[in-house]
């Protein structure tokens, strides 16, 4: 090899050097000879060689393993005779068997130890050569291996790496193998259980001084011979033995000899973590479920016994985890062992088959004392170990008829073990989560899933024991620990998951429940007094506080929950005007954090939506110092903070929240019409102030800040658009007072006018564009048809913005009204259709980009479009269409013809061929003029020569349903037309397609079919033709 080019490798930071290695890299492994030249450098003695060369050569043979060393065809079962004697007699083999065996020999009585990384990769190499050799060509490969450990340390070492390797290769799972493969790793599998490991066994353990040596007793052997002078190889060893041991006979391992290791590894603190796993793999072997169980108990006896289980909290939170996967894994099987004797007591096996059940039961329970203790490991993840063997238990207790006393003590205490570890811990952060908080919030979940799951089973004992901590934590919340009041609420809350509590919210309605109880217990102690107890808590406990509020919001609704209302809407503003955004280091806890404060936001909004029916019960002056002094002024706050140029995205959806729950409690509330209107004008004058003063700037200013005049207008279009979510439609908004004649739409109109005015000025401003089109799209439900007068304008200056994406969503605003308004929106549509066609036109024109984001706005764009059409066509609006211009119509239709014949877009060509069909449907009989020769000369043949592009894919459901939609198009156009329609096929457009003579008039009969025989007809006959 070249020595220069691979000493390059000692500087591949310095430029050029490492190209020139990946080149010579390329050379090498591109010639025949190279692997040689690389095992010949490997060979020599002289330490002269780097180990960035020594990894260069390893990979040179590396590649030629891979790729050279063997045939594809060789990795298959069943093989040519010709085959494997040439396969036998490759000079290749012995060269590098050769070379393999005296480099390991070299390796291993070598005074200077390999890095870490080129005993991987040789590792690597050997395992490649073991699954193209073994058992065909080398079967001797284990036992040669073997005959190396006695050269102490080092060849141990290579040969546990090996076997990693060799595991990597052939038993990994996750890795995804082809049918060869698996045949291939089959074969070696089958092979090393009959050749290295059970003949040779028994022979071991009768003479153990036996030199002959196998699998099995190698592994046995060192971990007796290094267990006392290096626990790293022992380790490694068993690392070995748990992979292995998944397809090796359990007796093997499963006997006095290594249970006796095991349990001397156990004491050992290097090795007792790997000794769980192999343990673990022990126990989890698949087998008869009856022999699972012995197993299990005798294993259980022998670790017990020796004082394995006898933990402290004080020991090493990782073995504690290894054990306490262990002792779950015991759990599981006994559960499974249980389930499997349940299915098969169904199959008329009753006696024998009862009794195992109760065995495995009864181990299982045995056992729950030291899960019990594990569970409650002030670790988390020590406790995590041994969540999946409770839930089993739980869903066994599911399956008993009764439970027993012992099943309800069991319950019991891990009820009470789960409330101590959902709590939150003294050292979480609140302010600055890591990763710490973050894994004990997905602890938490899978806590609170066991908590529903109990509750689930006994519903009786979970509010019980619920209802026992709701009360004594908020009887005593002046002097209990926020995590207690937060855990009593978080309990609460999650008693609305399981389906039989939830109920229990509706039963409640006629009658008092635990469930009724503790909410009434929460609300009193929560909001009692003028100022709400619950304003001065840690904010974790006041989000968790509203949480429960709004699951139960459905108890409000009646008396005497309904008087808690009041109270409940002061400490609802009374959080959220004393918190505050910016995080300052003054925040106290009763402050909520941005994250909480908006949840706080959406859960008002919630809650005034479900209990506005009872808003009434709010005395009037109450009533009005919430809408002024604590809604608006929560709005206008925070629509300043919004409104600060470095305010959060986030707070927009705040804003939304508070905007929507004050107009509906306003609306809704024990004032008289005249008042509300005044609490409206209040709460959306700022904005109105704001966008005027904008609008002043735009026109005053030469050069005024577009993108802050941009954000403050859109904001003040926003913000009647949220106090229009309170009105569901047309007649809430209208009503009026007996005091006062002006409905509340007057105060929406008259801020749409003066937006369409500020449309007018010749900037154009994105984020108010798309404001106004929301805006719009909440008026056309409340405003009815009197939005129709403003469409112009607002028309007009929406389509300034040429941009794909705007266009598309005006193309939503205009549908929309299309299909409400119908006949009475023509006189916009008339005046419109040009300009807006027009628009859609010139951003269809240029040619299509490369870009996947560009390409995917241009179809949004082209679907918007030909919905638009479909729009006009099935609301009975094609008049708009013939009082354009004829080009435009011309344009217009052909455009449809092109979407369905040129498009790759299965949805729009099925969208084009609706739209031809309708307007076959409309002017098949009696159309404008021209109509029928375009539907001879551009319809017919859109219907064919869409489906016979090679991208309509008829495998593809969506190119199913577009072709649907043209056969249904062909079959009305023989409906309308009759045999004319026949007559055109078969004597003028399919003779021009140079279909035969048999084809064309099998066409025209089917074409006579019903409809579902024509459709089923089609799809064959494009299939055909596409062949």
């Amino acid at each position: 090899m070249n020595r220069n080019i691979l000493n390059l490798m000692e500087t591949p930071l310095v430029q050029g050097n490492l190209a020139q290695v990946n080149l010579y890299f390329e050379e090498i492994i591109g010639s025949d000879t190279g692997w040689q030249l690389a095992i010949t450098e490997l060979r020599r003695k002289e330490d002269d060689l780097s180990d960035q060369n020594k990894f260069f050569c390893w990979r040179v043979v590396e590649h030629f393993v891979k790729t050279r060393y063997t045939y594809t065809q060789m990795n298959s079962v069943q093989i040519k005779y010709t085959q494997m004697r040439d396969f036998l007699r490759d000079e290749r083999f012995p060269l590098m068997k050769n070379f393999l065996l005296q480099w390991l020999n070299d390796m291993s009585i070598s005074a200077k130890e390999e890095s870490s990384f080129l005993r991987n990769k040789a590792a690597q190499v050997f395992s490649l050569v073991f699954i193209v050799d073994f058992p065909r060509r080398w079967q001797s490969f284990l036992f040669d291996f073997l005959q190396t450990l006695k050269l102490g340390p080092k060849a141990v070492d290579f040969y546990l790496r090996v076997l990693k390797a060799i595991d990597s290769e052939v038993v990994e799972r996750e890795i995804p193998h082809s049918n060869e493969e698996a045949n291939r790793n089959t074969l070696i599998k089958d092979t090393i259980r009959e050749t290295c490991i059970e003949p040779l066994f028994s022979s071991w353990y009768e003479n153990p001084h036996s030199k002959e040596e196998a699998l099995v007793n190698s592994w046995y052997e060192i971990c007796v011979k290094y267990e006392m002078s290096d626990s790293r190889l022992v380790s490694e060893c068993l690392c070995v033995i748990c992979a292995y041991m998944s397809w090796i006979d359990i007796s093997l391992f499963a006997n006095e000899h290594f249970y006796t290791l095991f349990v001397r590894f156990m004491k050992d603190q290097h090795l007792r973590e790997s000794t769980c796993d192999c343990l673990c793999e022990i126990v989890a072997k698949g087998m008869d479920s009856s022999a699972k169980v012995k197993l299990i108990e005798s294993l259980y006896s022998l670790l017990h016994g020796a004082g394995v289980f006898l933990i402290d909290n004080e020991e090493d939170s990782d073995y504690l985890c290894k054990l306490g996967k262990l002792i779950n894994t015991m759990g599981v099987q006994l559960a499974v062992s249980w389930t499997r004797h349940g299915l098969n007591r169904r199959f008329g096996v009753w006696r024998t088959v009862a009794k195992d059940a109760t065995v495995a039961l009864d181990a299982l329970e045995n056992k729950l004392p030291i899960i019990s203790t594990f569970f409650g490991n002030g670790d988390d993840n020590v406790s995590a170990s041994v969540l999946e063997c409770i839930n089993e238990y739980i869903i066994i207790l599911k399956q008993k008829y009764l439970l027993s006393s012992v099943d309800r003590q069991n319950l019991e205490s891990l009820i009470s073990i789960n409330f101590e570890k959902m709590k939150y811990d003294r050292s979480y952060n609140f302010e600055n989560d890591g990763d710490e908080e973050a894994q004990f919030l997905e602890f938490r979940i899978q806590l609170k899933k066991l908590y529903v799951n109990i509750a689930s089973l006994d519903k009786n004992l979970i509010l019980s024991r619920t209802q026992q901590l709701v009360t004594s934590t908020w009887e005593n919340r002046q002097t209990c620990e926020f995590q207690d009041a937060e855990l009593a609420l978080t309990c609460l809350y999650e008693l609305g998951e399981p389906a039989e509590v939830r109920a229990m919210v509706i039963i409640a309605t006629y009658g008092g429940s635990a469930l009724e109880d503790m909410v009434r217990t929460m609300v009193k102690f929560g909001v009692t007094g003028g100022i709400s107890p619950i304003c001065d808590m840690h904010h974790v406990v006041q989000l968790q506080f509203f949480e429960v509020v709004v699951r139960y919001d459905q108890l409000f609704l009646r008396f005497p929950y309904s008087n808690y209302i009041p109270g409940l809407m002061l400490a609802f503003l009374g959080v959220l005007n004393g918190s505050n955004y910016e995080d300052k280091p003054e925040r106290t806890e009763s402050h909520l954090p941005r994250e909480a404060r908006s949840r706080v936001c959406y859960l008002l909004s919630q809650f005034v939506r479900a209990v506005k029916a009872c808003l009434s019960v709010i005395p009037s002056d109450l009533y009005h110092e919430l809408s002024l002094s604590e809604f608006c002024v929560l709005a206008h706050k925070l629509r300043e903070e919004f409104l600060d140029i470095n305010s959060s995205l986030h707070l927009s959806t705040d804003v939304r929240y508070i905007y929507e729950a004050a107009t509906t409690f306003i609306i809704n509330g024990s004032l008289d019409h005249r008042i509300q209107i005044v609490m409206m004008d209040f709460l959306l004058n700022h904005d109105m102030d704001a966008f005027k003063t904008v609008l002043d700037q735009v026109q005053r200013e030469a050069e005024p800040d577009i993108v802050a005049l941009d954000k403050v207008a859109a904001h003040s279009v926003n913000a009647f658009t949220w106090c229009s979510e309170a009105f569901s439609n047309r007649l809430e908004m209208r009503v009026v007072g007996p005091e006062c004649e002006t409905p509340h739409s007057a105060l929406f109109v008259q801020a749409l006018e003066i937006f369409v005015k500020f449309a007018e000025i010749p900037t154009v401003l994105p984020e108010f564009q798309g404001a106004l089109r929301r805006y719009c799209h909440r008026l056309v439900f409340c405003l009815d048809k009197d939005i129709l007068q403003f469409m112009p304008a607002i028309s007009k200056t929406l389509l300034r913005s040429r941009d794909a994406t705007s266009l598309s969503e005006n193309w939503f605003l205009i549908n929309q009204m299309t299909s409400k308004f119908k006949k009475d929106i023509i006189p916009f549509l008339n005046a419109a259709f040009q300009p807006i066609v027009g628009a859609i036109f010139a951003a269809l024109a240029p040619p299509v980009e490369e870009d996947e984001e560009i390409r995917l706005e241009r179809q949004t764009l082209q679907r918007s479009y030909f919905s638009f059409i479909a729009a006009v066509c099935g609301n009975h609006l094609v008049e708009v269409l013939l009082s354009q211009d004829p080009n435009i119509m011309q344009q217009v239709l052909m455009s449809i013809i092109q979407g369905a014949t040129e498009l790759n877009d299965p949805m729009a060509q099925k969208g084009c061929y609706s739209i031809l069909k309708k307007l076959v449907e409309l002017w098949g009989n009696n159309g404008p003029p021209g109509f029928v020769e375009f539907l001879y000369k551009q319809i017919v043949p859109a219907c064919f020569l869409g489906p016979l592009r090679k991208t309509f894919d008829l495998s593809d459901a969506q190119t199913v349903v577009a072709l649907n939609e043209a056969s249904a198009c062909l079959k009305l156009i023989y409906d309308q037309r009759g045999e004319e329609a026949v007559t055109f096929l078969q004597s003028q457009y399919l003779p021009s397609l140079d279909l035969p003579a048999q084809k064309i008039l099998e066409f025209c009969q089917a074409l006579r079919m019903e409809a579902k025989l024509f459709k089923q007809f089609l799809k064959a006959f494009f299939l055909e033709a596409k062949r």
